[in-house]
């Protein structure tokens, strides 16, 4: 299980190691091929802590987090990216989103019942239990906000592993070819951080980056460049004493390797006091009225955990207030008479 940390402790304790809750772009083999290399420790603890998940679903929540925050750093966006897992197996949901200003945050849903079931199953070759599948979907959203189109990818789920399911996301969609390899490191002792790192591989176009004199060149660094990369070890990627940059120089060191200024990651949500009440007052008040107990309607966020009460006899006023707010805002953009 995780360790028994408060959310404060968790980040208190972890959050000063250099060589973790960071994301390092950099360019592989003169600008052909580039990345991230993406190392949490207390963002990703605290992001567990809250949920308290047994470990089989600590280790998949941790493994989506550290995708997202790869995945998302090789876009340029302001606002919110969503890696989003919907599955048919004990665990039918993961999300992890990230800030472009790196504020992290992630959930999961699951069947206890199920979940108990498939883990003690013995699976052929001993392939390790199946949380997510077989079936359902895996999707990418970037939100830049209202005023602007959402974009959205989605993909049967595929694979044995969520990074499986991500090769198969970018082989569907016909985007950057793309290697991912994710290690997850649970706690060695109570009051010990968890460890979660990603590190993403991607061939750019052949307009950008490097043009190398044949296609065959291209295709054999390309080979290259994912051969080092699989031959890293989980112990490397988690070792919180190799810096980040040194374990990318050991790696690609042979064909060209430039890391990028790091950019730092936190475990941060969204919620807030008046975002609970704007979503209160899209509903009728009859039907919030009717969630009530002792007077009192609490809503509690799926990230965080964070719990918003609210009394009964505000909600017409909370309604008003946001109606209002809903009206001037539509007057501003010209869209009311």
């Amino acid at each position: 299980m995780v360790p028994k940390l408060m959310p404060a402790q968790a980040g208190a304790a972890f959050g000063a190691n250099p060589a973790a809750d960071v994301c390092v772009p950099f360019l592989v083999n003169g600008g052909a091929f580039r990345g991230r290399l993406v190392r949490l420790t207390a963002a990703v603890t605290d992001i567990l802590a809250r949920h308290q998940d047994p470990d089989a679903v600590s280790r998949l929540l941790a493994e989506a987090v550290v995708a997202a925050v790869a995945l998302a750093g090789g876009l340029k966006y302001t606002g919110v990216f969503t890696l989003q897992v919907q599955g048919k197996g004990p665990v039918h949901m993961l999300v992890a989103d990230v800030t472009s200003t790196g504020d992290v945050r992630g959930c999961a849903k699951f069947d206890p019942g199920a979940l108990t079931a498939e883990l003690t199953r013995l699976r052929p070759d001993g392939l390790p239990p199946h949380l997510l599948g077989p079936g359902g979907h895996l999707a990418f959203t970037v939100d830049q906000g209202p005023d602007t189109e959402r974009y959205q990818g989605i993909v049967e789920l595929s694979g044995e592993s969520l990074a499986e399911a991500v090769h198969h996301y970018f082989r569907q969609s016909e985007q950057l070819e793309s290697a991912l390899k994710v290690a997850v490191g649970a706690p060695s002792a109570p009051g010990q951080p968890w460890t979660a790192t990603a590190l993403l591989l991607q061939r750019m176009p052949e307009e950008g980056g490097l043009r190398l004199a044949s296609r065959d060149e291209m295709e054999d660094a390309w080979r290259t460049a994912v051969i080092l990369m699989g031959s890293v070890k989980n112990a490397e990627l988690l070792d919180l004493t190799l810096a980040p940059e040194r374990l990318l120089t050991r790696l690609f060191v042979t064909i060209g390797v430039v890391p990028s200024a790091r950019r730092p990651i936190r475990s941060k949500c969204r919620c807030s006091q008046e975002r609970s009440e704007r979503i209160l007052a899209s509903f009728p008040v009859e039907e919030v009225r009717s969630y009530a107990e002792d007077g009192r309607i609490h809503m509690t966020c799926e990230f965080c955990r964070a719990d918003y009460v609210f009394a009964v006899e505000d909600l017409d006023t909370i309604v008003r207030k946001h109606q209002t707010e809903h009206d001037r805002a539509g007057i501003e953009r010209g869209s009311l008479p």
